[in-house]
């Protein structure tokens, strides 16, 4: 495993301004599962800072968080005192068989292999036992100043598109054959921050660092196109918050 993630230098803009997830998701994430979170064991992977790690310990649950970069998961356990951490990917989890009733991926999906990644969910879940994979996508394809962001990007992020996560998530679940039951909802909801935070929440985005050399000129244009659309400088931005949960038999 390579000593550094490409997150670890993103840490401190990460756990300022990424968002959480609404209080919906779990609900439906209880309801697809067919379980409550509370007493449940769950393997949440990609955990980060630990930003869903909070939400469902605060349902409940008890959680092994599992991240490739050791910084994150150093935040994740300053956050949160006494909770251990397992540094590993999801390909590759370092769990007995039937350990888990959720296997949970909070922002993190699009980064593995699915038929790798899925079966070793599989392998860890005990019978009834549910993979949870989930994101808060920005949800503002007919807002102006979003328009304007994303041209920006295509335009100054090697490789970026922005449609980047529109996959058919639920179908390669299907496709491989180990989920009884694959289901997909989705929410939307907004959040309010000033313009600090957001510039912080855009710092957050391993695609935004990957401008490079240009990273000061493409976050001026956006200081400049949101003040004009937020003259107040509190930026509200919408969310689609989507929830992918594959139970087995």
């Amino acid at each position: 495993m390579s000593t550094r993630s490409l997150f670890d230098p993103l840490v401190d803009a990460y756990d300022a301004a990424r968002p959480s997830y609404p209080d919906r998701l779990f609900a439906d994430l209880e309801w697809l599962a067919g379980r409550e979170l509370a007493d449940a064991d769950i393997v949440e992977v990609g955990a980060g800072t630990g930003i869903a790690t909070r939400q469902l310990l605060a349902r409940g649950a008890r959680v092994i968080p599992v991240d490739h970069s050791a910084v994150m998961l150093g935040r994740l356990r300053e956050r949160t005192s006494g909770l251990g951490a397992v540094r590993a990917d999801g390909e590759a989890l370092p769990f007995t068989g039937t350990v888990a009733d959720l296997v949970c991926y909070a922002q993190a999906w699009h980064w593995v292999r699915v038929p790798v990644a899925a079966a070793e969910a599989a392998r860890v879940l005990r019978p009834g036992g549910a993979l949870a994979v989930w994101w808060n996508d920005v949800d503002g394809a007919d807002l102006r100043w979003c328009e304007r962001q994303q041209r920006r990007l295509e335009a100054m992020s090697p490789g970026y598109q922005r449609d980047y996560r529109l996959r058919p998530w639920a179908d390669e679940l299907r496709w491989t054959g180990l989920f009884a039951e694959v289901v997909t909802v989705s929410d939307r909801w907004s959040r309010t921050l000033a313009l600090d935070a957001y510039e912080l929440w855009l710092r957050s985005k391993s695609y935004v660092q990957a401008i490079g050399d240009r990273l000061e000129d493409f976050l001026a244009a956006e200081r400049r196109s949101l003040l004009e659309a937020f003259p107040d400088g509190m930026i509200t931005e919408p969310f689609r918050t989507v929830l992918v949960v594959a139970r087995l038999a």
